[in-house]
């Protein structure tokens, strides 16, 4: 449950009441707090309960779990723990004097019903980035740099379809936040990629562009996301009617497969773990 209060503020923190389980999410904010559609129980920006309307004594269990939360790049970050394990990305030695930013939502032919991890899988996928995206990747190296950002670096052009050579660096934070740097066709251009999950099997993506700020930055955003736009809905059809679980990887797979351990291994946790507070 997000929501901002009239300072402007963004708060984040689980969505169900602590007296019988009802969605926040559609109650409503009083005075900056949110009120449970219910029976009115209203709750601040630090999860504890504020005001009971039936006169009852204040339960000292009825505290919502929340969440680290940023208003970044025309996003809403939120962190899924009680600290968040890396900084929201940035574009380093850029500001917004210096460059210019686009957020927007991916517009999807139909639903993703993956979760996060394998869509962001596509970026380690040398072989599939070349036979359906035309991209054809140079020697790329992959690093994981620590339990949450694994790194990899690759020269590519595109095949038939395009000209221009790109290259690329990506940094993937977690499993769902996806950083890319590449130069194409000499211009520097950012792309950030948060891949947000709805419940199981259920994605949505956000993604946010940026260039220098001079003549012809803005075309070139709305060319990028023309071009990320395709490059999603081309692998739709594809990504929800795969089963997963059962992989043969071969040698082109290998920075596909150091992906996969780190998913693996990246540390996770459930909604009712988190609902247990300190």
């Amino acid at each position: 449950m997000v929501y901002r209060t009239q300072n402007g503020d963004v708060h984040a923190m689980v969505p169900y009441c602590k007296h019988m389980g009802a969605d926040l999410s559609i109650g409503d904010v009083v005075d900056d707090e949110l009120r449970c559609p219910f029976h009115h129980w209203q709750y601040g920006a630090d999860g504890r309960c504020t005001k009971i309307p039936s006169g009852d004594r204040i339960p000292r269990q009825a505290r919502l779990r929340t969440f680290p939360v940023e208003d970044k790049w025309g996003l809403i970050w939120v962190f899924w723990g009680s600290e968040p394990l890396y900084p929201v990305p940035s574009f380093e030695g850029y500001d917004d004097e210096t460059m210019i930013s686009h957020a927007f939502e991916a517009a999807l032919a139909e639903s993703i019903k993956v979760d996060p991890w394998v869509f962001a899988s596509n970026v380690f996928d040398i072989v599939h980035n070349r036979v359906v995206h035309g991209l054809q990747i140079a020697d790329p190296e992959v690093q994981v740099i620590d339990s949450y950002t694994a790194r990899m670096h690759w020269d590519s052009e595109y095949i038939e379809r395009e000209s221009g050579k790109m290259r690329t660096d990506i940094d993937v934070y977690g499993t769902n936040v996806i950083r890319t740097r590449g130069e194409h066709d000499g211009r520097l251009t950012w792309h950030i990629a948060g891949v947000t999950p709805l419940g199981r099997g259920n994605t949505r993506v956000f993604f946010v562009l940026a260039t220098l700020r001079d003549q012809g930055a803005r075309e070139h955003l709305e060319r990028q996301q023309t071009l990320h736009n395709r490059f999603v809905n081309e692998d739709l059809p594809i990504l929800n009617s795969m089963r997963l679980g059962d992989f043969h990887l071969v040698g082109n797979d290998r920075a596909m497969a150091r992906y996969f351990k780190f998913a693996r291994d990246y540390p996770r946790k459930t909604m009712a773990e988190l609902e247990i507070l300190d």
